[in-house]
């Protein structure tokens, strides 16, 4: 392992054609003046490159599966280096030093990100900490993406997306307050006995697409993914249930504990879409400017101009170019 690090300080130090970029965080960082390769080291920012240009994909933190083979384009072969993924995940160096990223990006709020920072400046590799406190963080990630490398047109053209889909609740206000205000429980796992609490940005969908948390909890880590008593889920009796897991959709009718909610015996029930990446979160990526307007079509239905379908195929055109070469 010390010989490998050594090794990729050599090679790295040797870069003579360099570039300064700020990172987030005020850094000052010297990273080469030509950039074809960004090592991602958490999902959520691994996804904003693929957006950006799956080309630039260095390695993955999980592999794809056959479905979205075609979506991920040149990026689904990549190797596997891993990353922080919650739970105490972190890379694997040795493949890492085998891809030789030309930057890393990492998202400083991880825990224990000090001691990989570390790790990752021995190895020679120059890293951008980036913000991913919110949707919004995705515009200046496009932005630095941009900047790194020299690719402004394909950075305006998500960056103008992004702030059509966040500012669409804002465009709607006038319509949205003839409407009742929809409570939703938001329900991960196999049992629907997960979610999300005020505080967490699992939750930013819903909030764009203004609905408001039946659950009164409080969040005790970034993870999310807090267990919630039955007992609280009848107390909060949402408007809508809105579900990961099709398996637990599936058998609500058939639980006698869930089947006498409002949600349930009004049929507002909904899974979220997760092809080819998840609409909502795990990983929270750039598919939330979707779910957005998957959010506003099931809570509000008739209030979107244009079809959901005709949104999708927008977006897809737009985030997957590379479909058209899977044709």
């Amino acid at each position: 392992m010390k010989n490998i690090l050594f090794a990729l300080a050599i090679i790295f130090s040797a870069n003579i054609n360099a570039k300064t970029i700020t990172d987030d965080y005020g850094r000052v960082v010297e990273v080469p003046e030509h950039i074809t390769k960004i090592y991602a080291a958490s999902p959520p920012l691994a996804m904003s490159i693929l957006a950006f240009n799956p080309d630039l994909v260095a390695g993955l933190n999980s592999s794809f599966n056959e479905t979205q083979k075609k979506y991920a384009g040149s990026a689904y072969n990549k190797p596997i280096v891993g990353g922080f993924m919650g739970q105490g995940n972190t890379p694997n160096f040795e493949i890492l030093a085998s891809v030789k990223p030309d930057v890393i990006i990492m998202w400083a709020r991880m825990r224990g990100y000090e001691k990989i920072l570390a790790k990752f400046e021995k190895m020679g590799i120059p890293v951008l900490l980036v913000e991913n406190e919110s949707i919004y963080s995705i515009i200046t990630q496009f932005e630095l993406f941009a900047k790194l490398t020299g690719d402004t047109a394909r950075a305006d053209e998500l960056i103008a997306y992004t702030k059509k889909s966040l500012s669409l609740i804002e465009s709607l206000k006038e319509e949205l307050s003839k409407q009742k205000e929809v409570r939703y429980y938001f329900a991960q796992g196999l049992d629907g006995l997960s979610s999300e609490c005020e505080g967490s940005f699992h939750l930013e969908p819903f909030k764009y697409a203004g609905a408001k948390n039946a659950l009164d909890c409080r969040m005790s880590s970034n993870y999310g993914m807090e267990k919630i008593s039955m007992e609280s889920v009848i107390l909060s009796n949402p408007d809508v249930i809105v579900a990961m897991e099709k398996t637990f959709t599936d058998t609500l009718l058939q639980n006698p504990q869930w089947k006498n909610l409002r949600a349930v015996k009004e049929g507002k029930v909904f899974t979220v879409p997760s092809t080819p990446f998840n609409y909502i979160s795990r990983p929270p990526s750039f598919m939330r400017l979707l779910g957005i307007i998957w959010l506003i079509d099931s809570f509000y239905p008739s209030l979107l101009e244009k079809s959901f379908e005709d949104e999708k195929k927008e977006f897809e055109a737009l985030f997957f170019p590379q479909l058209k070469e899977s044709k």
